[in-house]
């Protein structure tokens, strides 16, 4: 007798465990329907206290089989239990790893859908300086060359003033030459004779190219 009160008080506790399991199962399963990127204090803990309390029904179990293993005359009702007790904590512990293994992969994809976003947002930002990098830099190229279209257009000015005034020093020139030359009687009778000799000159000279080229040419 002391056999079967003992199995049935170990049976008791397996049984305590069990149900302490489906309670922290159904606590722990609502962590895969609000993953946070990262474990919470109240998630690491319900971890723990599922492991721990599974790992204790196996102890309860060995205890369970050794009581049967004792005792030759066991019941195969007890028996039974014993095994659908097995089956019990096989299916909770795989469920317990199925919850978790949810609750990994979700927070995996909020993790990867994180940095995504972040790689979006570092890309956008880096896509806004460039833009603006780029406009200063046309804007600074334009500035340029506005100030180099100003300083043509200065030289040109000085250019131009330039001109204007050498023109006006060779009109004064010329006109100061007139007056002088009015100035002087007979000036102009003999600048006339050497334009008048200068015609000789060249039009004898081109008298000569003419015959010389002719004898060449009949010559030939």
């Amino acid at each position: 007798m002391s056999t079967g009160a003992s199995f049935v008080t170990v049976r008791g506790q397996a049984i305590s465990l069990e149900t302490q399991t489906e309670s922290l199962l159904s606590r722990y399963s609502t962590f895969a329907q609000t993953t946070s990127s990262e474990q919470t204090g109240q998630e690491k803990k319900l971890d723990g206290q599922l492991e721990n309390i599974l790992q204790k029904r196996q102890g309860v179990i060995d205890q369970l089989t050794q009581i049967c293993k004792d005792n030759a005359s066991v019941s195969a009702s007890k028996l039974s239990q014993l095994q659908r007790h097995k089956e019990t904590l096989q299916q909770h512990w795989h469920n317990f790893q199925n919850i978790r293994s949810s609750i990994q992969q979700e927070r995996n994809r909020l993790n990867l859908l994180f940095s995504v976003k972040n790689d979006i947002a570092q890309h956008n930002n880096n896509t806004v300086d460039d833009a603006d990098e780029y406009i200063q830099n046309e804007t600074r190229r334009i500035d340029q060359s506005h100030s180099i279209v100003d300083r043509l257009i200065s030289q040109a000015w000085e250019t131009r003033d330039q001109f204007s005034g050498q023109n006006t020093v060779l009109h004064n020139a010329n006109n100061r030459i007139l007056s002088t030359l009015q100035r002087v009687p007979g000036i102009n009778q003999v600048i006339g004779k050497i334009g008048t000799r200068r015609r000789k000159n060249a039009l004898i000279l081109a008298s000569i190219t003419t015959v010389c080229i002719l004898i060449l040419f009949f010559t030939w």
